[in-house]
């Protein structure tokens, strides 16, 4: 196993009258004493000095990233039948010196060991359990074992047989400090991960809900605004910004960053023109010691870079040093792949609706009757006809099926066969024109424009018929 440190806070708790305490009072080391609660730090139940007491230095709150119970049980289980009088440990796990344990640990794990006796362990849980690791119990007959029981965030290493400082162990006798350290250590490396993963789920289940308003967004601004509000609720970064390229620059289009004033940037320079140039997403630990780092921001240390496709660059900063990790990249990597496609959407959309201009403002101006049919889910419709169309046969019918408006299943699968097959068909038609059938040259012309729809035209030449001979 490795013996790498892992910081954080361990609690040990000593069964209250153990034989290695100073009688009547309580085990105190280390912690923040004005944060013990009612019992106070340093003081019995009673009140007053715990005579003997070793004051260590206060540590720092870890971060609350325990969700696992790991015990070192082979007797009763916490809760059982009491001890007799004259054996207050519940157990030969307190018949050890707590000291040695406290240093074992600390000493091992590079961790701030808070020392307790049960009086005062359990209040210290209550208000501080969440700046708790990993909880050690000497001895299985502990009180505090009911909290952690509640509590299953905090991971407990439970000792029932002595802790000492030999190296070997047998399984049936003391247990050697260097054994319970790996023990702790591993309950903590448990719980951070499985701490990780109910986070990352967490994220990406906040993001999720962003992923469906963000893809549904109708203009750009919508979307760039969504993707920033998403950066700071769901991902809870606190600033961002997006910058979208414009010509040969880099322009902030959407910021969650009102104390700063954002200016344009050429597509090449600063660390945003950098992600652009190499479409890799990076993270920097200090942008103050970054070469492209914009000096007038030396608020801002820690930035997060991130490409979107080769439209613009999501950009998330952090006043710490060194403030993301592979999953920040990760998620971050995932909503500009959000926002990029709904940009590319945005775009298919509006080179659709110029196609789509282009293409009635040709087939309106042609004297000619044209009809436009398009295939939406297998179903040919008419989707629009031309004047010309409208007066030499029924008028306005868009929006009805094709095979209600035309006469005959020949001229249906005319247009069925170009769709399929996406080539040009020419040849004739059998209509009513003038109150008489007659056969028309019918042209049907298959498109295809940018959003992958299908689309024919049929160009109907009925000058050919106006020409003719009456009879």
């Amino acid at each position: 196993m490795s013996e790498e440190p892992v910081g954080g806070r361990v609690l040990v708790v000593v069964p209250s009258g153990s034989e290695r305490g100073p009688s009547g009072g309580s085990f105190v080391r280390g912690g923040d004493a004005s944060g013990v609660g009612r019992g106070g730090g340093g003081s019995a139940a009673g009140g007053g000095d715990a005579p003997g007491s070793d004051s260590g230095p206060g540590g720092t709150a870890a971060d609350n990233e325990s969700d696992a119970s790991v015990a070192d049980s082979g007797g009763r289980a916490p809760g059982g039948p009491a001890d007799p009088p004259g054996d207050p440990s519940g157990g030969e796990g307190g018949d050890c010196d707590p000291e040695i344990v406290a240093d074992g640990i600390e000493d091992r794990l590079g961790a701030d060991v808070v020392l307790r006796d049960e009086r005062t362990a359990a209040e210290y849980l209550e208000d501080l359990g969440p700046t708790i690791d990993c909880v050690v119990v000497l001895g299985r007959e502990v009180e505090p074992l009911g909290r952690l029981a509640e509590d299953t965030s905090i991971p407990a290493v439970v000792c029932e047989r002595p802790v000492v400082e030999t190296d070997a162990e047998d399984g049936t006798g003391p247990i050697p400090v260097a054994a319970l350290a790996d023990r702790v250590r591993a309950a903590v490396r448990a719980a951070r991960r499985r701490s990780d993963l109910e986070d990352q789920n967490t994220q990406l289940t906040a993001l999720s809900r962003y992923a469906g308003d963000i893809t549904g967004c109708e203009t750009v601004d919508d979307v760039l605004d969504r993707a920033v509000e998403a950066a700071t609720d769901a991902l809870a970064f606190d600033c961002c910004v997006i910058l979208l390229v414009d010509g040969d620059r880099l322009v902030p289009r959407a910021s969650a960053l009102p104390e700063l004033d954002l200016t344009p940037s050429g597509i090449t320079d600063e660390i945003a023109g950098r992600t652009l140039q190499t479409g890799e997403a990076e993270v920097v630990t200090d942008m103050q010691s970054d070469p492209d780092a914009v000096p007038e921001h030396d608020d801002l240390h820690a930035v997060l870079s991130v490409p979107i496709g080769s439209r613009g660059v999501l950009q998330i900063a952090s006043r710490s040093h060194d403030a993301f990790d592979e999953h920040d990249k990760e998620f971050a990597e995932i909503l500009a792949g959000y926002t990029r496609e709904a940009l590319a959407r945005l775009e298919r959309e509006v080179t659709l609706r110029a196609e789509r201009d282009r293409l009635h403002a040709f087939y309106t101006a042609v004297p000619v009757p044209i009809l436009c049919v398009e295939r939406q889910e297998g179903d040919l419709t008419v989707a629009d006809s031309n004047d010309a169309y409208e007066a030499a046969f029924d008028g306005n019918l868009a929006g009805r099926p094709l095979s209600a408006v035309v006469p005959t299943e020949a001229e249906q699968r005319r247009y069925e066969a170009v769709l399929d097959g996406g080539e040009t068909s020419r040849g004739t038609v059998v209509r009513r024109v003038d109150d008489r059938e007659r056969e028309v040259p019918l042209t049907v012309i298959p498109v295809s424009p940018p959003d992958g729809s299908a689309y024919a035209f049929g160009v109907y030449r009925t000058e050919q018929i106006d020409g003719d001979g009456q009879g």
